[in-house]
């Protein structure tokens, strides 16, 4: 588990380094939302650029923001091969139970769950120190 921990720590760092929108991450409240996801078959970055037009708002609302996506261009690490990367920022530890909630976004999980393999998709809290 720590190593794993390791990784996303890493990640954060590379992709918050990299992004245009590091104002946004350091002002956060110190808590990053990372999700490696996975396409299921046939499904492409238009079909999850579509997606997210009309999730990241709804998550927005409850204090999850996207602050930057990210194609895969290259995958060192064989076993776990994801197609997109997001980082968010998170404003209190309730986001996921209140989105979770939300009409708006539970009409969003069949879309969700056709477009994403979830089950073998990434998704990790990451805490600054």
């Amino acid at each position: 588990m720590k190593k794993r921990t390791f990784l996303n720590t890493l990640i954060l760092l590379a992709i918050t380094s990299l992004t245009s929108n590091y104002s946004i991450a350091q002002s956060a409240q110190n808590n990053f939302f990372v999700d490696l996801l996975i396409l299921q078959d046939g499904k492409t970055q238009q079909d999850a650029d579509r997606y997210f037009e009309k999730v990241a708002p709804i998550a927005a609302r409850h204090g999850l923001v996207r602050i930057h996506e990210f194609s895969v261009s290259t995958i060192f690490t064989k076993g776990f091969e994801p197609d997109l990367v997001n980082l968010w920022t998170m404003a209190h530890g309730d986001v996921f139970k209140d989105i979770n909630q939300d009409p708006d976004y539970q009409k969003m999980i069949p879309t969700r769950n056709a477009l994403f393999d979830m089950k073998a998709s990434h998704m990790s809290i990451l805490d600054q120190h």
